[in-house]
């Protein structure tokens, strides 16, 4: 593992039954960066994203955030180690009967013994740093799509995970909606430091945010191109080429 990386996996194989979504996959991400993982639908995109996050199991590989291989940490070890994520899901992954202040009051109240006023504090500042200030006693029901990412945001970054993961942010939004949210995941990424994996696959989301990508591809069960944005695409793979080239001008 370099010292560049915060994040690195070797070998790594899922399998659901007989059927293997990824084999022998390797590779790091880079601190501070926002890391893009991309591909065609039935790549493994998200079952990465949840291999790396601990909610899927692979068959053989390891998984190392530091000296710490996630693959093998037990008991307190690994809460320890799952406290330094934040994921936002697809959906926002809001409660429906909370509102925004409580729900990104959660993750403090089950993981931190913070006081009551210091609590208002961090939901406020929190918040504010989506651009959601003012909107702490809304109930998701009562807000956008866009918003709901953005509120999803906040709860994900409330203990300042070291990584924040992103399963399809844009999904389910409107152009200017995505393109408000692609901002935002590049402003924190440059105020923050904080790394950042991405999966999508929509092409104007990832020329605006990523540093460095890794493309899957479903019949190869793995990798067929990582590095910078520039660097992928200069890549002679038809697989490649043909991804890139879906888009309208």
């Amino acid at each position: 593992m370099s010292d560049s990386a915060i994040i690195s996996v070797r070998n790594l194989t899922v399998r659901f039954g007989t059927h293997t979504i990824f084999e022998n996959v390797s590779f790091d991400v880079p601190r501070g960066k926002i890391f893009v993982i991309l591909g065609g639908s039935g790549c493994g995109k998200s079952t990465m994203l949840r291999t790396l996050t601990g909610l899927v199991k692979p068959a053989t590989g390891s998984i190392h955030y530091g000296s710490e291989n996630l693959l093998t940490a037990y008991g307190n070890e690994r809460l320890r180690l799952l406290k330094k994520f934040g994921i936002l899901f697809q959906s926002g992954g809001l409660f429906a009967s909370m509102t925004l202040a409580e729900n990104v009051a959660l993750p403090l109240k089950t993981s931190t013994s913070m006081p009551l006023e210091r609590l208002s504090d961090v939901i406020a500042m929190k918040l504010g740093s989506v651009g959601l200030s003012g909107f702490e006693g809304h109930l998701p029901s009562e807000i956008s799509g866009g918003m709901k990412k953005r509120a999803g945001l906040a709860r994900a970054m409330a203990l300042d995970p070291a990584i924040l993961f992103f399963d399809e942010p844009s999904a389910g939004l409107d152009p200017v909606s995505s393109a408000s949210l692609d901002k935002l995941i590049r402003e924190l990424n440059s105020a923050l430091g904080t790394t950042m994996i991405v999966v999508t696959h929509e092409l104007d989301s990832i020329a605006l945010i990523a540093d460095y990508v890794m493309m899957l591809d479903k019949g190869e069960r793995g990798i067929i191109a990582e590095g910078t944005l520039h660097d992928v695409k200069r890549s002679t793979d038809r697989r490649v080429r043909d991804f890139f080239d879906r888009v309208a001008g």
